[in-house]
């Protein structure tokens, strides 16, 4: 989800996609540290590998979507979401 913020706001402030795609990760990953220590939980980052990767790969997604295919951004980020939640889901079992 937090990635999908992040390019989201990349792109409402007309940035490009290798901009909004590092966006994405930035704030995905820092948005899930602070949830992670809320949580009062190690972060997850800290724990697998696999969670900035499965974000850059969901920031791909929803920015080439967007970006390449002129998917409407709300349809993109969702694509992006699913995909980076999928991965993650594929990871955990």
């Amino acid at each position: 989800m937090f990635v999908g913020i992040g390019v989201n706001k990349a792109f409402n402030a007309e940035a490009g996609p290798l901009i909004a795609v590092c966006m994405g990760v930035i704030t995905g990953v820092g948005g899930g540290i602070i949830r992670d220590v809320l949580a009062r939980e190690i972060p997850m980052i800290l724990r697998t590998e696999i969670y900035a990767t499965a974000c850059i790969i969901g920031g791909i997604v929803h920015a080439t979507a967007y970006y390449t295919f002129s998917v409407p951004l709300e349809t993109a980020s969702m694509m992006g979401m699913v995909v980076t939640l999928l991965i993650r889901l594929a990871v955990i079992r």
